[in-house]
């Protein structure tokens, strides 16, 4: 396997990655700046394992790091997402900027852009699920423009498209022009004029792939854990790639979750109270981060958020591991907040079982999965109740971004998760456990086996 960062010239002064035929011209000569193992298996030749790699920079430009990880071990083989990776982190950037802006609405009352809406399903939905959507769709046909782009998504245009959603369109139309007029800042193109409500609902339609085993398409959560969002509390975008049923690399946003760990202790509102009071110099909050990983390079980095740090730039990146805690009773589990799709009681006499003492951090969206690849906690355990089936949205970019960070994901029966079988993970083995390392991993699957008959589930 190889991974790297690698110094690019087209981001300069706001440039953005060339196109797909662009690409393929700039083969950049590489010299090894360093190297030195990583969370790979201990059988991999060290002339394998990833390394920091730089390019020869051309006179007279600008220069940034960019993302550069291929698989494959000796002799290649795998293909390369380079492209894929630096256009996804940044969609996700700019994606982020318009969820801070809406959530921030929501603190001012009768603002149009900061109502919650109702789905048929009754859950909530806010201008910024289908603004993120429509970003997000927009950001990636206009750069893989002459590549069919599919896109899984979780939301659809039928309330904007009804009779009583003119005003609410306008609000979507509105954030989202507002966003990708500053593209550029994250490295992306704007559009050459305003998108109109006709753009903004084709862009939300286009979403409309039901995945499935074979070819290519994107997944989006535009905003997981939209509880959260509305309560001004932890949330997360989350964007996959998936090629033949096998999730490649995946990009979470996680706005309200600081890059210092140190600041988890305080609640986002006293952020915002504090900011009032005393407005921050940029950067000196780090409030939000955004994590990113591609299969099989035995890394996850992590990045402050555009909006906060004022500029992009992959020299804030950083990388992230899972924690080294094996003990149980040292060890951290997280789980959903919501009552109505898990069950805490289940989880709790689990961690009884086990021995864990800690009192569970229950997390809003997959923001607990960012939580395990940064080392902050090392157990997510989730069972559903009877008749609820898990989304493909809500867990590709976190399971993948786990797995390149050293941990550990499967179904309570200790098979891979099976992202191939459309938008649902069909085939699911009562429930779904990530840990930090393999120890915990095999303890939890045993105290499953051992409890599940006796339970309600």
């Amino acid at each position: 396997m190889g991974c790297s960062l690698r110094l690019s010239a087209w981001a300069a002064a706001g440039g953005f990655p060339p196109s797909p035929s662009d690409w393929r011209g700039r083969c950049l000569h590489r010299a090894p700046l360093a190297r030195r193992r990583c969370s790979a298996p201990s059988s991999m030749p060290l002339a394998a394992a990833p390394s920091l790699v730089a390019s020869r920079p051309r006179a007279g430009t600008e220069h940034e790091w960019l993302w550069d990880c291929r698989g494959g071990g000796i002799g290649g083989g795998r293909k390369d997402y380079s492209k894929e990776m630096e256009v996804a982190v940044r969609v996700v950037q700019a994606a982020c900027t318009l969820c801070q802006r809406v959530q921030d609405s929501l603190l001012v009352p009768y603002s149009g852009s900061g109502s919650v809406h109702c789905k048929l399903d009754r859950s909530p939905v806010t201008v910024a699920d289908w603004g993120v959507q429509a970003i997000v769709s927009w950001l990636l046909s206009d750069y893989f423009q002459d590549e069919h782009v599919s896109i899984v998504a979780e939301e659809d245009d039928q309330t904007l498209s009804s009779s009583n959603g003119a005003a609410l369109l306008e609000s979507v139309v509105a954030a989202v022009n507002g966003c990708l007029i500053e593209a550029p800042k994250y490295g992306l193109r704007s559009p050459e004029k305003e998108l109109g409500a006709h753009d903004i609902l084709q862009a939300i339609r286009k979403c409309s792939s039901t995945g499935g085993p074979k070819g290519r398409f994107w997944v989006l959560d535009p905003v997981d854990g939209t509880l959260g969002f509305v309560r001004g509390d932890q949330y997360a975008i989350a964007l996959a790639l998936i090629e033949d049923g096998e999730v490649v690399l995946g990009v979470l946003g996680c706005p309200n979750y600081p890059m210092k760990k140190e600041w988890l202790n305080y609640h986002q509102r006293y952020y915002r109270l504090m900011s009032k009071v005393s407005p921050p110099t940029s950067g000196s909050w780090h409030k939000g981060c955004v994590m990113y990983a591609h299969r099989g390079c035995g890394q996850a980095w992590m990045q402050p958020l555009v909006h906060d740090f004022g500029k992009f730039n992959w020299h804030n990146s950083r990388e992230i591991h899972v924690s080294t805690v094996s003990d149980p009773v040292s060890a951290t589990f997280c789980e959903p907040v919501e009552k109505a799709n898990s069950s805490h009681s289940f989880t709790a006499g689990l961690a009884h079982s086990v021995g864990l003492r800690k009192q569970p951090l229950r997390v809003y969206s997959m923001v607990k999965y960012a939580a395990i690849a940064r080392g902050d906690a090392e157990i997510f355990m989730k069972f559903a109740k009877a008749g609820y089936k898990e989304k493909i949205w809500d867990h590709a970019a976190g399971v993948v971004i786990i797995q390149e960070a050293g941990g550990v994901i499967t179904d309570a029966g200790g098979r891979p998760l099976d992202f191939s079988r459309g938008v649902f993970l069909e085939g699911l083995d009562r429930g779904i456990i990530a840990c930090s390392g393999a120890l915990l991993h095999h303890r939890i699957l045993g105290a499953v086996d051992a409890s599940w008959n006796s339970s309600t589930l």
